[in-house]
Parts: C-alpha cells; sequence; structure tokens
C-alpha cells in the first residue's frame, strides 16, 4: 500500500473521532468573533507609535526598547539609572538609524510618584509597566517592610503610572503588563513577590473589564535569564546576590521582548510567557488545586530557603 492510500485510511479511521475537537475549535473562534473586546481590535502596528516603558534601563525593559525601537516605534524609557537610559538611546540611534523617530528618556523612580515625568508625556499609544523587584524567604520570617516594599514596588507603583497616563492613552492604544507566571501560582518562599503579582493581575483584570474596548495585555512570564534573581532581597531586605539556577535556565530577555512584541501586535489580553511545566502548574490550579499544593510542598523542600536547608 502506497503511502497517499495509507494516509487515507488512517484519516477513514480518526475521522470521526477528530471531528468534536475541530468543531469545538472553530465555534470557539467564531463566538470569540462576536464577543465584543479589545481582542477584536485591528493588530497594532507600533511604527510611529508612541511607547512608553518603565524599568528600561536593564533586562526584559532594555530589550524591549531594542525590539519595539527596531520595529518603528517612538520609544520613551523612564528608569532611575539616567547614564544608562542615555546610553541606550545613543546606541538605538546607532544600530537603527532607519527608524527616525528620537529616543527620549527621563528619570523616574516607581516607587516615588512625585517624580514623575508625566507633564513631558502629552500622548501615549503602549504603556509598558516592567519595574519591579523580588524577594526570597519564608512569609513568617519576611518582615512587614519587606512586603509593603513589594507592594510599593510590584503593584501600587504600576498603579499609579496607570492611572496617571490612561487619560493620554490613545482609543486604539494597549497598555501591557509584564506579571508573573507567580501572579496565578504561588511559589513558596517567595510571598511578598507572589502576593504583590496576584494584586497586580486582579487589578488589571478588573480595569479591563471596566472598559469594553481597552486593550491590556497581563504577560504573566516564567522565569527569563536577566539576573533579576541575583537582587532579590532575604527576610531581612539584603540583596541575595546569588541568581537561583531556574533563572539560568530561563529564556533570554531578546526572546521574551519578541514574544511580547507580538503579542501587543496580535491583541492578545492574557499570555502566559512560560515553559510547559509552569503553564501545566496554571492548569492545575483550576483543575486539582490540592495536587498542585502538594507538588508545590514538595518543591518547596528542595528549596535553599527552606528551614531545613538553611541550617545546613
Amino acid at each position: 500500500m502506497s503511502f497517499p492510500e495509507k494516509f487515507q485510511e488512517a484519516l477513514k479511521e480518526w475521522a470521526p473521532a477528530l471531528v468534536v475537537p475541530i468543531s469545538l475549535y472553530v465555534a470557539y473562534k467564531l463566538l470569540n468573533r462576536i464577543i465584543p473586546g479589545a481582542h477584536n481590535l485591528p493588530k497594532l502596528d507600533v511604527k510611529n507609535k508612541v511607547v512608553v516603558i518603565t524599568g528600561a534601563s536593564s533586562g526584559l525593559g532594555k530589550s524591549l526598547a531594542f525590539e519595539l525601537y527596531k520595529r518603528g516605534a517612538k520609544v520613551i524609557l523612564l528608569a532611575r539609572s539616567t547614564d544608562k537610559l542615555k546610553e541606550i538611546c545613543n546606541e538605538l540611534k546607532e544600530t537603527f538609524p532607519l527608524n527616525q523617530n528620537e529616543p527620549t528618556y527621563y528619570y523616574f523612580d516607581i516607587t516615588d510618584p512625585e517624580q514623575a515625568p508625566w507633564d513631558e508625556i502629552p500622548k501615549v499609544d503602549i504603556l509598558i509597566n516592567n519595574a519591579g523587584m523580588a524577594n526570597r524567604g519564608s512569609c513568617a520570617d519576611t518582615t512587614m517592610a519587606i512586603h509593603r516594599q513589594a507592594m510599593e514596588t510590584n503593584f501600587f507603583g504600576h498603579v499609579h503610572v496607570t492611572q496617571s497616563l490612561l487619560s493620554k492613552l490613545s482609543p486604539d492604544g494597549c497598555v501591557v503588563v509584564t506579571s508573573s507566571v507567580q501572579g496565578k501560582v504561588a511559589i513558596p518562599y517567595r510571598g511578598s513577590y507572589g502576593a504583590s503579582k496576584h494584586a497586580l493581575q486582579g487589578y488589571f483584570d478588573c480595569l479591563r473589564a471596566e472598559h469594553k474596548n481597552l486593550h491590556i495585555l497581563v504577560v504573566s512570564a516564567g522565569y527569563i535569564n536577566t539576573g533579576f534573581g541575583s537582587r532579590a532581597i532575604d527576610p531581612s531586605g539584603k540583596v541575595v546576590g546569588v541568581e537561583d539556577e531556574n533563572q539560568k535556565k530561563g529564556y533570554t530577555p531578546e526572546h521574551c521582548a519578541r514574544l511580547i512584541s507580538d503579542a501587543i501586535r496580535d491583541r492578545k489580553t492574557d499570555y502566559i510567557m512560560a515553559h510547559t511545566d509552569a503553564r501545566f502548574a496554571v492548569f492545575l490550579r483550576w483543575f486539582w488545586p490540592t495536587l498542585l499544593n502538594y507538588a508545590l510542598y514538595i518543591r518547596g523542600t528542595k528549596d535553599q530557603w527552606a528551614p531545613k536547608n538553611k541550617q545546613e
């Protein structure tokens, strides 16, 4: 029997089993087109669009600046290190001379809204909330000062930025939030970080629901190899200074910047940017929460911040 004949026979055998899932998928796509919302807006071309990026001096924020400027955007970069921002702007112009939009930058500390440069930004097409901090240590050992610091940086700061610029956002614009898988699934010994990311998810879900066509993209990122983990603080507020092994195996920031830029273009609203195991954990959170909880407990016993491991 030739290959075409074998293929036809296999198709006849499996066709009945494929009818239901294919029909459900087609029905989902059709119904999704009927439901009003930002997902049905035209694709967002970033060329000549004004893009504001917080936390733009390093890591993912810097990579997003390069990726979006490469695609023709006018970028406005915000961070505390203005020296780094100046270097990035010069490098952008040298690397992508075809983009005639002048990249600009301003000093901005996300925990100090009084210093915000909002008067210098008359219009925004894409706002990317990207700045953040991480913590390590048990919930019991972490001081209230650390809990509050995480919320100020990872939650209240982004709320302030968004509230300040929302009225300047173009009707077909986009608000991007670089959150974390830990905003959907809490991981042991990351309590402050996970709590702040859950709050972030809740706020932007609510904001999206208050507007019929406001495009809000929440990116639930997995591990990204940017050195972010080494800058985490321990329960006493000291910088850990050692990168997680999982973090080292994460996506590169350049790859993530491409994925996020594509998600902006394609009008995605809730994007899990992580490996399969993290995606499965998010599924288990809904499907089998007791199993997920036990799996996370087992994972926690191996964590360097677990009590028995700290003693060693």
